[in-house]
């Protein structure tokens, strides 16, 4: 984002700013963080103030829809919504030569958001300066290093001026000073967005990759909001991959194990082709003495003479039983390996299906009608290493979840439980523990696992037989056995809330068979 952009943005946005009270503060990636605001002189309801900080590709945009965010926020974030919830804007100072815009906020401290497009978000309690008008150029420099002197000439500007005459970069320089006009949008078939503070001429647009189609916009924040789309959009691919991948790295791995199951295939089949050998040797075996010991032994058949390699240290009788001993084997694991197949396939089958519903979960959209089905697959199947007081089901968007059978399940499913998975019981009565796992604390959980997973608990429950049920939610970290109390009986730290559930008495048998 280039500082005379930023200036025309921050001339656009801060009118609307004063009295906005800020809500919400989320960091829902790396170098990102949403501010929602709501309220202010605008009159807008609800908007969401996002920084895209960094060295490249900056961006600050005003958006009127949410972007999923993390669910434990980082200390800095924390820091932010302690000194800033509940606040509101009551000045702006704009640095747009540094490319920072400075909020004060009300309160008792007083404090200043300092929204720097290159160093990110920072807090602070004591008033910026007062902006300086930057100088400007009377005429455009011709030492080529002649442009450190002016922060006005920036890097994208720099790269502009060199395909006008010098009557037109003039011009150019005397609107920017100006500070207003249009601002421009340029799209290209490829859903590529950028904007620009002034028309780029067509040579500079030659050197881009793809056809741009150029839009003038009187409103920056309007151009602005479309670019920070790709932002929202690379966000949500982000999300969409991020959920796939622990099914994925499953599938992959598995795929490696049919690899290694067809090698194991190749073994057993030699071996079980020894019997060819083990009948050919005993039908000649009249011709050996008991205690004779050979390494090899040359054999009639059909096809002619054949020389059958021995173990020297045995009998020609021990080679014979080793032999039908080694074919035995060769089949019985031939038929164990048929088996494993069958199972490795219907675990990646089950892998890839998860992972497309994931995707299709993150994404907001429905499965294609020839997406794979999820494989019938039993409770011990879904994880073999539980204990037999815990139930296991697997949601219709993959995830893996755990039941207790009964009160010390209750206290396994607990214990089984990492930090980060979420917890859930029904409301106001007994009931069963379930836990809803995830593989790390930033991964969503779609809204129809969360409905799947109260269910099964308000089945297991004292209101299993009512129309609906509430249930209650926490992250399981904040989830803690009462010590002498009755088993079962926890301590809730910190709630996520409440929802209500509608029960489907067929849902257990639908879950278990996935």
């Amino acid at each position: 984002m280039d500082a005379h952009l930023f200036r025309r943005f921050c001339s656009a946005l801060i009118p609307g700013l004063s009295g906005a009270r800020m809500e919400k503060i989320h960091a829902p990636a790396p170098g990102l963080i949403v501010f929602t605001l709501y309220g202010g002189r605008s009159g807008d309801g609800k908007r969401f103030l996002t920084l895209r900080s960094g060295r490249s590709s900056p961006l600050l945009f005003v958006s009127d829809h949410r972007v999923p965010v993390n669910a434990q926020p980082p200390a800095f974030v924390m820091r932010l919504r302690k000194h800033l919830s509940g606040e509101r804007v009551v000045r702006a100072v704009c640095h747009w030569t540094a490319r920072r815009l400075w909020l004060g906020f009300s309160g008792l401290s007083q404090p200043w958001l300092c929204l720097d497009l290159r160093e990110g978000p920072s807090l602070g309690f004591e008033a910026p300066p007062p902006p300086e008008e930057p100088l400007w150029p009377s005429a455009l420099p011709t030492d080529p290093d002649g442009w450190r002197g002016w922060d006005v000439l920036t890097p994208a500007l720099r790269r502009t001026l060199p395909h006008l005459d010098p009557l037109d970069a003039a011009a150019l320089l005397a609107d920017l000073e100006a500070g207003d006009g249009d601002v421009f949008l340029y799209e290209n078939d490829d859903g590529r967005c950028e904007v620009s503070a002034w028309p780029l001429p067509p040579a500079q647009l030659e050197g881009l990759k793809g056809r741009w189609r150029e839009t003038a916009c009187a409103d920056p924040l309007t151009a602005l909001s479309r670019a920070g789309e790709q932002v929202y959009g690379a966000l949500s691919e982000q999300a969409r991959l991020a959920a796939a991948r622990p099914f994925s790295a499953e599938a992959a791995r598995l795929e490696r194990l049919l690899k290694k199951l067809d090698a194991e295939e190749q073994r057993l089949s030699a071996l079980r082709d020894r019997q060819k050998d083990a009948l050919l040797l005993q039908s000649q075996l009249y011709r050996f003495d008991a205690w004779e010991k050979h390494t090899h032994v040359t054999l009639d058949s059909p096809e002619g003479p054949v020389v059958l390699p021995l173990d020297g240290s045995r009998t020609v009788r021990e080679n014979m039983l080793e032999l039908f001993r080694q074919a035995g084997r060769g089949r019985r694991g031939l038929e164990h390996l048929a088996l494993r197949r069958e199972a490795v396939r219907e675990e990646k089958a089950r892998a890839e299906a998860a992972a497309l519903r994931s995707l299709a979960a993150v994404n907001g959209t429905s499965l294609p009608a020839n997406a794979p089905q999820l494989p019938r697959q039993s409770v011990k199947a879904a994880d073999p290493g539980l204990p037999r007081q815990v139930q296991a089901f697997r949601s219709s968007d993959g995830f893996l979840i755990l039941r207790g059978r009964d009160s010390k399940g209750n206290g396994l499913v607990l214990k089984l439980a990492a930090p980060h998975d979420y917890w859930l019981h029904t409301a106001d009565g007994p009931g069963a523990h379930v836990i809803i796992r995830r593989d790390h604390s930033a991964q969503d959980v779609p809204e129809r696992t969360l409905l799947e997973a109260g269910a099964l608990a308000a089945l297991k429950s004292w209101q299993k037989y009512q129309e609906r049920a509430e249930i209650q939610y926490a992250l399981a970290r904040f989830i803690h056995p009462m010590k002498n109390a009755a088993p079962g009986t926890v301590r809730i730290d910190r709630s996520e809330g409440a929802f209500r559930v509608t029960l489907d008495p067929d849902l257990e048998q639908r879950l278990e068979s996935h």
